[in-house]
């Protein structure tokens, strides 16, 4: 009975050992698309948790929830041209809550691939033109859709380093004004990089 009790107790914490919790934080560099901008000009912070458990016995394949906090959005700066004029400063600020759900594949040595789907809602949003607010722009969707991929490499055994892309699938505003005759929709186009501790 004791020799099935330490068995028993060993294979529990093996288990359990399997599911994995963490913290993030780095930083995102973003774009809207369809606003007449480009560029990923925008820089934001990026931080939050996860838990991943495997969906495979060896380990490689795994399923990983997620709760971060993400700043998006779009900017440009001042720029003089030829004649003289000097153009707009445009800064638009997005505060999501980020969920992604994510099924990651150890390659080796560290290396991990991630891919699948977030909602995001919007907790913030500020569209400044030349520092100055501009209240009567039209609102952000409350939520957003988006499709995230990204690799990452844990260097040692607890500490790693993470490189995401993610894009919105559905648009994220409408405008119900016209660019050249064209109603663009617009979308969120993120990289994010951040450090992540493993417990």
């Amino acid at each position: 009975m004791a020799t099935i009790y330490l068995y028993s107790q060993d294979e529990r914490s093996k288990k359990e050992s399997n599911f994995k919790g963490g913290l993030r934080a780095g930083f995102t560099a973003s774009q809207i698309s369809g606003d007449d901008l480009s560029g990923f000009n925008k820089f934001g912070a990026y931080g939050g948790a996860f838990v991943n458990f495997p969906l495979t016995k060896d380990l490689k394949w795994l399923f990983q929830f997620e709760l971060n906090l993400i700043m998006k959005g779009s900017s440009t700066f001042a720029t003089a041209s030829s004649d003289g004029s000097i153009s707009n400063t445009y800064i638009l600020t997005l505060l999501y809550t980020e969920t992604p759900f994510l099924v990651k594949w150890r390659l080796f040595k560290g290396i991990e691939l991630e891919l699948g789907p977030s909602i995001n809602f919007l907790c913030y949003s500020a569209e400044k033109i030349n520092g100055f607010k501009e209240p009567g722009r039209q609102s952000f969707n409350f939520y957003e859709v988006a499709i995230i991929a990204g690799v990452g490499y844990l260097f040692k055994s607890h500490l790693g380093v993470n490189l995401r892309w993610s894009s919105s699938i559905v648009p994220v505003r409408v405008p119900n004004f016209v660019y050249n005759r064209l109603q663009r929709k617009q979308f969120n186009s993120t990289l994010a990089m951040s450090l992540y501790y493993q417990f």
